[in-house]
């Protein structure tokens, strides 16, 4: 399954250089991420305890018609950790553990998408954009540093050391464009990215343990791009 998704990941792309005169654009936003569903839910023991990060992404694409094109972007989100709420939860849920302090990087996501670009005009200068992309998401859980206190038995240190995982995926996103008279657009977007992943874990008996969680969230993007046409050699 994974290595036809590359396939067809990387036969869009190729399809996206082979036109005559043709329109482009090619654009760079950022913004806040949002975790949603059980990656930003804080609750034992399925949770995620998110909360919201950061993105970037760099997309380009070409329209073979004036409202539809074909394209690709590449992004990374970062989202923290709620060390605080998660603390709290693990103390309630071991009777024996009287306090802990955690540590944590932030959950790491890259994703790397081809598909269909929408632009439909509203007003003068004005277009709502849309996209719906598939793909390959590489995402990356956190390494955490544990001072735990236990009843009797007192300060113990251990760790969780992150694990990684890559999965098809997908996007679809909406927005609006403003052109000015240069070629250059100022973009506001919204872009919902699901995906599930398996992380493997090695536990203090030698074993492998695989926790699947779903990690869906939705960036909220602005930036700039510039459109241009262009004819290939030959």
């Amino acid at each position: 399954m994974k290595r036809i998704a590359i396939a067809l990941l990387l036969l869009a792309i190729v399809r996206t250089a082979d036109s005559q005169e043709r329109a482009s654009f090619i654009g760079l936003q950022a913004g806040p991420s949002i975790p949603l569903g059980k990656y930003h839910e804080k609750e034992l023991p399925d949770g995620g305890f998110t909360t919201t990060g950061f993105s970037t992404t760099l997309e380009g694409a070409w329209f073979f018609l004036p409202w539809l094109g074909v394209g690709g972007q590449a992004g990374v989100s970062m989202h923290p950790v709620d060390v605080r709420t998660l603390g709290y939860e693990k103390v309630q849920s071991d009777p024996f553990l009287d306090d802990v302090y955690i540590r944590s990087d932030p959950y790491m996501n890259y994703t790397l998408y081809a598909g269909a670009y929408f632009e439909v005009p509203l007003v003068q200068r004005l277009s709502f954009t849309g996209k719906a992309l598939g793909g390959m998401l590489f995402s990356r859980t956190p390494y955490q540093l544990y001072k735990a206190e236990y009843y009797m038995i007192g300060e113990k240190w251990f760790e969780i050391t992150s694990s990684g995982d890559y999965e098809a995926s997908f996007m679809a996103g909406a927005g609006l464009k403003y052109l000015l008279k240069n070629c250059i657009g100022f973009t506001l977007n919204s872009e919902f990215t699901y995906n599930q992943a398996d992380f493997d874990f090695e536990t203090s008996d030698g074993s492998i343990r695989t926790d699947v969680k779903v990690i869906t969230y939705l960036n909220l993007t602005w930036g700039s791009s510039s459109c241009y046409s262009s004819t290939p050699p030959g």
